[in-house]
Order: structure tokens, then sequence, then C-alpha cells
């Protein structure tokens, strides 16, 4: 009875869970979920950090990565519809920093953190989900550019800037 009620419990309050070789399993629509979730926050994340660019080409790309992102969000939300998930409310981003490159820096870290979440879900999601597949790796493709994207616009900005 308590075994039970502990997996009832697990289940609800940690979707990520252990499977018998002690290895993180989520379900796909889950996964899924959480991927949207990280897309979803770095494209608003990112499309803040346009507003306040020093220059106007590096705001123009940043909006074009954001606006790609979104896109993106807006394709895997309907492939989790399709599954018959929902997709929760949005928090509001937290990343910011105290000049330009220092927000760079942030949005690299995290599209790193979205492209290790997607590393590590792929295989498995391909397999579940094998109607899926092609826009995974098309995800990846863009992730890939959007983080060269991001390192050549850290590359040429001045970490010494005073701008907020």
């Amino acid at each position: 009875m308590f075994r039970y009620l502990f997996k009832k419990l697990e289940e609800l309050l940690l979707p990520e869970r252990q499977t018998n070789n002690g290895a993180r399993y989520l379900e796909p629509v889950d996964a899924l979920r959480l991927i949207h979730q990280r897309i979803s926050h770095l494209a608003q994340q990112i499309e803040s950090h346009a507003e306040t660019a020093p220059y106007p080409q590096v705001a123009e790309r940043l909006r074009r990565i954001a606006n790609e992102k979104w896109n993106s969000g807006n394709r895997l939300k309907q492939i989790i519809e399709k599954l018959h998930g929902s997709i929760p409310e949005q928090l509001q981003f937290s990343g910011t920093g105290k000049n330009h490159w220092q927000r760079l820096i942030r949005d690299l870290e995290d599209q790193k953190e979205l492209d290790d979440l997607l590393s590590r879900y792929e295989f498995a999601l391909s397999r579940q989900l094998p109607e899926i597949t092609d826009f995974l790796q098309e995800l990846k493709t863009m992730d890939d550019s959007h983080r060269q994207s991001l390192t050549q616009l850290i590359a040429v900005a001045d970490p010494q800037a005073a701008q907020t």
C-alpha cells in the first residue's frame, strides 16, 4: 500500500524519475514539454536582450534568433498537443546581466543547456516518436547555428563596456 502511494506521489511530483538502472527517464510528452519550456524561455530572454543591444545590427541578429526560437516552440507545441499533451503557463525569464557582453554570455550558456537537453533525449524521442525525427534534426541544426551566432556576437562585444 505504501509503495503504491509513494510511487503515485513520485509520479506527480517528479515526472523525471529513475529507471531500474539508475538512469533518468521522462515520458516522451514530458521530455518535449521540458524542451518547449527551455526554447520559450530562451526566445523570451534573447528577445529582451535584443531590446538593449548597443547596435542595430546586433539587435536585429538577436531578434532573428528569438523569432526562430518562437517558431520552433510553436511547432513543438503543436506536436505536444497532437500527442494529447498540454503546455503549462510560461514563467517569466530571469536572465540578465550588467552589460551587453554578460547578457550574451548568459544567452550562450542557456543555449548550451538546451543543446545538452536535446542531445540527452533525441535518441529516445526518435525511437518512440519516429514522426518527429526530422523536426528534432532541424531543431538541432538551428540550435547549432544559434550557438555559433551567439559566440560570434560575444567575440566582438566589449566586456568592459558600461552599457546597460
